[in-house]
C-alpha cells in the first residue's frame, strides 16, 4: 500500500469518525428538544380535548337558547290573544253593566 492510499484510508476513517462523533452530538442537543416538543404536544392535546368538550357545552348552550327562543315567540303570541279576549271582556262587562243597571267599574290597565 503506498502512503497516498494510506492517508486516503486514514482520510476516510478520521471522516466516518468525525461523522460518527458530530452524529452523537447532534443527538445528544436535540434529545431535548425532541423531550420539550413531546411535553408540549401533550400539553396541546389536552388543550384539544378541553375545546372540543367546549365546543359540546356550546352546542347544547345554543340548543337551548334555541328552546327558548321558540318558547318566547309561543308566549308573544299567547299573549296577543289573551290581551284579545280581555278587551273582549271587558267591552262585555261594559255593555253589560249598563243593561243590568250594575255599573262594573273600569279597569285602568
Amino acid at each position: 500500500m503506498s502512503n497516498m492510499e494510506l492517508l486516503q484510508a486514514i482520510e476516510q476513517m478520521l471522516e466516518k469518525k468525525l461523522e460518527e462523533v458530530l452524529e452523537k452530538k447532534l443527538e445528544e442537543k436535540l434529545t431535548p428538544v425532541y423531550q420539550r416538543l413531546d411535553r408540549i404536544e401533550q400539553r396541546l392535546d389536552k388543550v384539544e380535548q378541553r375545546l372540543d368538550q367546549v365546543e359540546q357545552r356550546l352546542d347544547q348552550v345554543e340548543q337551548r337558547l334555541d328552546q327558548v327562543e321558540n318558547d318566547l315567540i309561543e308566549v308573544k303570541e299567547n299573549a296577543g290573544e289573551v290581551r284579545t279576549g280581555v278587551n273582549t271582556l271587558l267591552d262585555w262587562a261594559d255593555e253589560v253593566g249598563g243593561v243590568i243597571s250594575f255599573p262594573i267599574p273600569k279597569m285602568n290597565l
